[in-house]
């Protein structure tokens, strides 16, 4: 057992792979150290010793190193290694995944072990709502849940995105409105006119950017939306090129032949 032991040989390794700065062959090495250290976890079931190994590994492909060919290199090293682990690799990934915020990379390997479905259903189960502060780094992390769910349909996701369309960050903001764009509503969807009127609302709103209004644009082109209540103060606000056709729909100056 080795559990929670902070040797030297250990604490120096895990190091040079947490260092951005250190030869990449000081890396492999380290790399190696703690493969090794994982079959000896297994094998003597020291699950405390598998997973701190496991949180090493997850928190090195989320940082990048100053040699960016190195750097690819390692993380698909790192992780086709934690991949091949299997099953047993999921509970430090969701652990990690809960309390960190960059995690683009411990989504991979979740996926490619246990599916698209599974995770999914574990991402929208952290994805929570409160209010972020300036520059956040929450914000990154719900990004980034947000960019697995395109072209899905999760009404959870949806109901949180319509709170984070009001969100002071951009980034998120910007991530919600394009969930929504490629969100596959069921056909008769009675939250589709809802969430029309909500982005609707959002658009012709005198503090919304004219970069938030394109992303909003985008969402009822391609939703093939009609504008509904407020067609004469949307169509002002309408970027150069846009215009609403008499059926309600929002279309470009190109496209007004047939339309």
């Amino acid at each position: 057992m080795f559990s929670g032991i902070k040797n030297l040989g250990w604490t120096l390794k895990k190091s040079a792979i947490l260092n951005k700065d250190a030869p990449s062959d000081n890396r492999y090495a380290s790399y190696e150290y703690f493969k090794d250290k994982t079959k000896k976890s297994l094998k003597n079931n020291d699950m405390d010793s598998f997973n701190e190994i496991v949180d090493i590994f997850l928190q090195r492909v989320s940082i990048s190193v100053s040699n960016s060919i190195k750097d690819d290199e390692e993380k698909a090293y790192v992780i086709d290694f934690l991949v091949s682990l299997g099953d047993i690799v999921i509970t430090p990934i969701k652990q990690f995944i809960e309390k960190q915020h960059v995690i683009a990379h411990p989504i991979e390997i979740m996926l490619a072990i246990v599916g698209k479905d599974k995770t999914l259903g574990f991402l929208d189960s952290v994805l929570t709502t409160e209010d972020t502060l300036f520059d956040d780094p929450l914000v990154e992390k719900r990004v980034e849940i947000l960019k697995q769910f395109a072209g899905s349909t999760y009404e959870s996701v949806l109901s949180k995105t319509l709170i984070f369309i009001n969100d002071s960050d951009d980034r998120l903001v910007i991530a919600s409105i394009r969930f929504i764009r490629d969100y596959v509503f069921k056909h008769g969807d009675s939250a589709m006119d809802d969430v029309a009127q909500i982005l609707t609302v959002k658009f012709v709103d005198q503090d919304t950017s004219a970069r938030i209004r394109m992303e909003l644009l985008n969402v009822f082109v391609t939703q093939e939306w009609k504008i509904k209540g407020v067609k004469k103060q949307f169509e002002e606000l309408l970027p150069d090129g846009y215009y609403i056709n008499s059926q309600g729909y929002i279309r470009t100056i190109s496209k007004i032949t047939g339309s």
